[in-house]
C-alpha cells in the first residue's frame, strides 16, 4: 500500500510541476507500468520523459517514454570523480 502512495506523490509532482512550467524533461526512474498514462499526457502536452530502468524490468514504460536509459550499462559511468 505504501507503493501506492508513492507511485502518487510521483505522478502529483510530475503534473504539478509541469503544470508550473518548472521542467521539460524528466527523468523517471521506475520500471512501473503504473505510470504509462501519466507519462503519455505529459509528452501529449510537449513535455519530455526519460525513463531509467534495468532491462528487461520496464521495458513497457520505457516504450512509452521520450528516451530511456539502461542503468546496466549507465551506472559505471556515473561515478563521482
Amino acid at each position: 500500500m505504501i507503493e501506492k502512495g508513492v507511485d502518487t506523490s510521483i505522478v502529483t509532482d510530475l503534473l504539478s510541476l509541469a503544470w508550473e512550467g518548472s521542467w521539460d524533461v524528466a527523468i523517471l526512474l521506475s520500471s512501473d507500468r503504473d505510470f504509462i498514462p501519466s507519462v503519455t499526457r505529459l509528452q501529449d502536452k510537449g513535455f519530455k520523459i526519460i525513463n531509467a530502468h534495468f532491462p528487461p524490468q520496464g521495458m513497457d514504460l520505457a516504450r512509452h517514454c521520450w528516451a530511456n536509459l539502461d542503468l546496466r550499462t549507465a551506472l559505471p559511468h556515473l561515478a563521482r570523480s
